[in-house]
């Protein structure tokens, strides 16, 4: 049965019975100021309600409101300045006038903490994205966006789709989040696959590193990137719209973004949208596949639009909130063009001729969302929260204006927590999550069959402070059944087989367990310590276990862990058992967040028993010809004439990641900030041998000044070479980027303005991505500028 959004009624409706209850705790409107230590303003400083999702954002005058409970605790943090709490309670009126010190880290709220953690408090690695610096770092695709972050690196299918990497781990191991819940993309599935959620309208983006399977899932295992907006409201503001543009010379980009939020009584409304459009992208000059000159990177087009909205109906009892939101895409597939019918036409012609170039892809999902929050329901319950999504999402590739291949994802996904108040010490929540898929490719390049996909969880989040000491522990028990159709077991030798050739349908299942433990030591006033030692069960994705197929995107045949392959090229049915992967993890983190000179350390260490790999089997498309019926045979070699793909063979065995990260940030004056990273991951197989893939190390410097109505920051990253690789892989060599940024803020009449230019890669550095499918035919974007302007009102 395909998931139904009225699965979601019986959760509603508790929630509507609810908040048909008396109240309970009365709310207080509370109206402040915040300013710095020399009485001036500080613009879109953040008043976050502690414990709660509700938060606001100070005007240009430093002025905010925000509906809180009278028992409530105030947040009150902005970057570059030491952070306040204060108790509504003790505030001697209901004006407030807060003043914050310059210097140290903001603490943010993570929303995919599970436990209203701040950045700064969780014993697992996290990186927060948001405001100013989010917008200056958005690129069309997240793994772009998120890439400069330590640990976080891109696996770059061109820059229409690139996926972020964390500690050299990505794919199915990596769960890509919009607002807690799975983007219910087939991003997943194949590099050449887009990540549906975008930068430009969203608030803030999470990265936790390191395993973070407790709330989300085995899918989880190497981290989770987190898009937080405001689609679905989840706090009363005053009206505002924020309007942007550019323009991006690079590929000829044109972007304009909107969004609304409002609020009335007790009704909050959102609405978003953007409409994007590029033409290939201009890269240094540089050799294709085909040994011809170029400085396009040919077929890297992007057409891309979205709108969301939402409606909540908030009160000091809780909210209950709906979204809806519609992708409409397209974009080209770098590695399937036609070289020679794109370099006959002129650079008039390409533009407006996109869909005869060579394959692309065309892409549409609406998603629905569900959400609601009751607030001291009843005695020892802080909150009850759900958080629902229904996505129907559809992906053709087209190539001569025909549709050859088309990707179906029909989901539904539930959250359902109870936080309950501190007993004996400890305070947390309990939870169940429920996932569901049905997936179909049908197609040429339909290497995956269709399966169903059903998860049920169990989890719980408990931590107690003990003096300076805070513990957190966390366990999670998870059922996921898969039941796939179509499975082909066996090419036979002979044509007269063919007819007693057959399909069948599969199912598995899988049970796993994870459980963490995290220690954070706050051993003197603006340091910690943090501990995180965690043992996460992945199960196999359907993906790697049943792929039967040429995979044009990265010029592979990828077959799953279900068939067996012998040294011919027979393929039969797999009569070893399928393993969990079993991933045992330390972190070990030092922080200093107070003062002038603050940093981050992450140390890790991830062994990891059963890993899941492609490993090239020493056999070729060729090799498969000879078993398969004529009529296959002659429509293969039509399809595929004159490549030879290896066939990479998903394969078990223990292997070891381990890394470090370290940030730093100096401020030498009051405008001016040093900033440096580094990081870097060894990723080998316990047997001999590298995993393939793994992103060299990263290091960076950046520099910023900020006065009163302009800033500007500079930017460079060098990329290391990186010749520690697996078999059949060649090394990659280094590269360095720079970048620039000016801002100028001005108003006019009641309109907030920002006008912003980027310079990127400055140099026009010739870079290619190692840990890329395409690395040789796709290399970096070349020196671009883009210009936009921002307003507020």
């Amino acid at each position: 049965m395909r998931p139904s959004l009225f699965q979601l009624s019986p959760l509603a409706a508790l929630v509507a019975a609810v908040f048909s209850t008396q109240v309970q705790a009365q709310s207080v409107s509370i109206n402040g100021l915040i300013l710095d230590q020399d009485g001036k303003a500080i613009e879109q400083a953040r008043v976050h309600v502690h414990g709660r999702q509700q938060y606001v954002y100070a005007d240009k005058n430093g002025r905010f409101t925000i509906q809180a409970p009278a028992d409530a605790e105030l947040h009150i943090s902005a970057k570059g300045y030491g952070d306040q709490f204060v108790k509504v309670a003790d505030a001697q009126s209901d004006q407030l006038k807060i003043q914050l010190e310059a210097g140290g880290l903001e603490r943010i709220v993570v929303a995919a903490s599970g436990l209203h953690h701040y950045d700064l408090e969780m014993a697992n690695p996290v990186s927060v994205l948001s405001g100013e610096e989010l917008s200056c770092k958005t690129e069309p695709t997240i793994g772009e966006t998120l890439k400069s972050m330590p640990g976080v690196h891109s696996n770059y299918y061109g820059p229409v789709a690139a996926s972020p990497i964390l500690r050299g781990l990505d794919g199915p191991r990596v769960r890509i989040l919009n607002n807690g819940l799975d983007s219910a993309d087939v991003s997943r599935i194949g590099p050449d696959h887009a990540i549906t959620a975008d930068a430009i309208t969203t608030e803030q983006i999470e990265v936790l590193r390191g395993p973070s399977t407790l709330l989300y899932g085995s899918g989880a295992v190497g981290g989770v990137v987190n898009v937080v907006d405001n689609r679905l409201p989840r706090q009363l503001r005053p009206a505002s719209t924020q309007i942007e543009t550019r323009y991006s010379s690079g590929a000829d980009e044109k972007t304009a973004a909107l969004a609304h939020d409002g609020g009335q009584e007790q009704i909050a409304w959102h609405f978003d949208g953007f409409k994007r459009k590029t033409n290939n992208y201009d890269v240094p000059d540089f050799t294709n596949d085909e040994g011809e000159s170029t400085n396009q990177l040919a077929n890297s087009w992007l057409d891309n639009s979205a709108v969301n909205g939402g409606l909540s109906w908030i009160t000091d009892k809780g909210l209950l909130g709906f979204s809806v939101g519609h992708i409409d895409s397209e974009y080209g597939i770098p590695g399937h063009h036609h070289h020679h019918e794109e370099h006959e036409e002129d650079e008039h012609e390409e533009e407006e001729n996109h869909q005869e170039d060579g394959v692309f892809a065309r892409v549409k999902q609406d998603r629905y969302g569900l959400a609601g929050e009751l607030y001291k329901p009843f005695a020892g319950i802080e909150t009850l929260s759900f958080n629902s999504a229904l996505t129907r999402y559809q992906h053709h590739e087209i190539e001569g204006g025909a549709i050859g291949t088309t990707f179906k994802n029909d989901s539904f996904e539930s959250r359902f927590t109870a936080e309950h108040e501190t007993f004996a010490g400890w305070h947390g929540v309990v939870g169940y999550h429920l996932q569901q898929s049905d997936y179909k490719a049908i197609g040429d390049e339909a290497f995956t069959p269709d399966s169903k996909t059903d998860s049920h969880a169990l989890f719980v989040l408990e931590e107690r402070s003990f003096g300076d000491f805070t513990a957190q522990l966390g366990a999670r028990i998870e059922q996921i059944d898969y039941k796939a159709s179509g499975i082909e077991f066996e090419h036979h030798h002979d044509e007269d087989a063919a007819e007693e050739h057959s399909s069948e349908n599969v199912k598995n299942d899988f049970t796993a367990a994870s459980a963490s433990a995290g220690l954070v030591w706050n051993f003197q006033p603006g340091y910690n310590w943090a501990l995180s030692v965690s043992r996460s069960e992945r199960a196999p994705s359907a993906a790697e276990l049943y792929s039967n197929g040429a995979h044009i995107a990265t010029q592979t045949y990828e077959l799953g862990l279900a068939y067996a392959l012998d040294a011919d090229g027979e393929i039969s049915k797999s009569e070893t058992d399928f393993k969990k992967e079993v991933a045992n993890n330390i972190d070990l983190t030092l922080r200093k967040f107070e003062g002038d000179f603050t940093f981050t350390y992450n140390l890790f260490y991830n062994k990891v028993h059963n890993y899941l790999y492609m490993r090239d089997s020493g056999l070729t498309m060729a090799d498969l010809e000879a078993h398969e019926e004529e009529g296959h045979e002659e429509e293969h070699d039509h399809e595929h004439e004159g490549e030879e793909f290896s066939i990479f063979h998903y394969q078990q065995q223990d292997a070891t990641l381990y890394g470090a990260e370290f940030a730093m940030a100096y401020q030498l004056t009051a405008e001016q900030e040093l900033e440096f990273f580094i990081d870097s991951v060894r990723a080998k197989l316990d047997n001999g041998g590298d995993l393939p893939r793994i992103p060299p190390v990263k290091a960076g410097a950046g520099y910023s000044y900020s006065a009163q109505d302009w800033s500007a920051t500079i930017d460079w990253t060098h990329y290391m070479k990186q010749n520690r690789v697996a078999a059949g892989e060649s090394a990659t060599g280094s590269y360095q980027i720079l970048d620039l940024g000016f801002s100028y803020y001005f108003n006019l009449n009641d309109l907030d303005l920002t006008a912003f230019a980027k310079a990127n890669n400055l140099t026009d550095e010739l870079g290619f991505v190692h840990s890329s499918f395409i690395k040789e035919d796709a290399p970096l974007p070349g020196r671009s500028f883009t210009l936009g302007l921002k307003a507020r009102f």
